[in-house]
């Protein structure tokens, strides 16, 4: 069995707004509804650049990244509301990033989501997670830290966290 066997089955959330929401796999047939949520996600280039500041490279950045990694998506009926990606690293660790659209930040779906990915990527087989954010994004700095995240490195205005996903493990299999 491989860590593409590892099937993340649709699983309903609720906000703290009382918001309904279904967090599923990223499925070709949803890139457009992806690109959408870029093109009015806010602030642009909020990490390392990403995500890029107009749709031909925002396509272009989604295209390159779905090739190389697993993610999931929130949706709330036709439209994508929050975006994790899982990157496979060399040896057993993956590269998390999470990306949720303004309109719904401070309603617990970053942590939700978070920790659906992280238990996720434990059953995939995979050891560490790591991830990069700027040392002034202090929201996300937070929630990171709450997820058990530790800063193993910064330089510059960045930051490098790292985690051990298996502490998920069971979070995931009491939310399926």
């Amino acid at each position: 069995m491989t860590a593409l066997d590892i099937v993340f089955k649709p699983v309903p959330v609720l906000t703290r707004k009382g918001r309904e929401l279904v967090v599923r796999p990223f499925e070709g047939g949803d890139f457009e509804a992806l690109v959408r949520m870029y093109k009015a996600f806010e602030p642009k280039r909020v990490a390392q650049g990403i995500p890029p500041p107009d749709v031909p490279r925002i396509a272009h950045w989604l295209d390159r990244l779905t090739q190389k990694s697993q993610a999931l998506l929130a949706w709330k009926d036709t439209a994508v509301v929050a975006h994790t990606i899982l990157c496979p690293m060399p040896s057993d660790a993956v590269e998390f990033t999470i990306f949720v659209h303004q309109d719904y930040r401070e309603e617990g779906l970053g942590t939700v989501l978070s920790r659906h990915t992280l238990a996720w990527a434990a059953q995939m087989g995979f050891n560490q997670a790591y991830l990069t954010t700027e040392i002034s994004n202090f929201r996300a700095l937070r929630l990171f830290r709450k997820l058990g995240f530790q800063i193993t490195s910064s330089y510059g205005d960045e930051v490098e966290m790292k985690l051990d996903p298996l502490s998920f493990e069971g979070e995931r299999n009491q939310a399926a």
